[in-house]
């Protein structure tokens, strides 16, 4: 997993802990961007028929991935997924900037 991504993905969900996100919690983070960037990079492999996703169809795959990693029960998450979705986006943000050239 690429190193740089994932100090980016675990600096920005501190800071949204800081903001009062509960799913970026300090004890859940290392794992939550652990399985975020496991998903994030095995999109293709699993949607093999998408050549050109948007970004927005990555971002819900991520947070599907999410949620089903770490609810027990996903499809009661409710309001909740909001949470899950300013999550995926950070790691997201994270692996954009990971790959931009300096």
């Amino acid at each position: 997993m690429a190193e740089p991504a994932r100090a980016v993905a675990l600096a920005a969900l501190t800071d949204l802990w800081d903001q009062g996100c509960p799913i970026a919690a300090p004890d859940d983070r290392e794992r939550l961007v652990d399985i975020g960037l496991r998903r994030w990079h095995s999109f293709h492999r699993r949607h093999p028929r998408i050549h050109q996703p948007s970004h927005e169809a990555r971002v819900r795959d991520l947070v599907r991935g999410l949620v089903e990693a770490v609810e027990a029960e996903p499809q009661l998450v409710g309001p909740l997924a909001k949470d899950y979705e300013c999550v995926a986006e950070a790691i997201a943000a994270a692996v954009a900037s990971s790959t931009r050239e300096p």
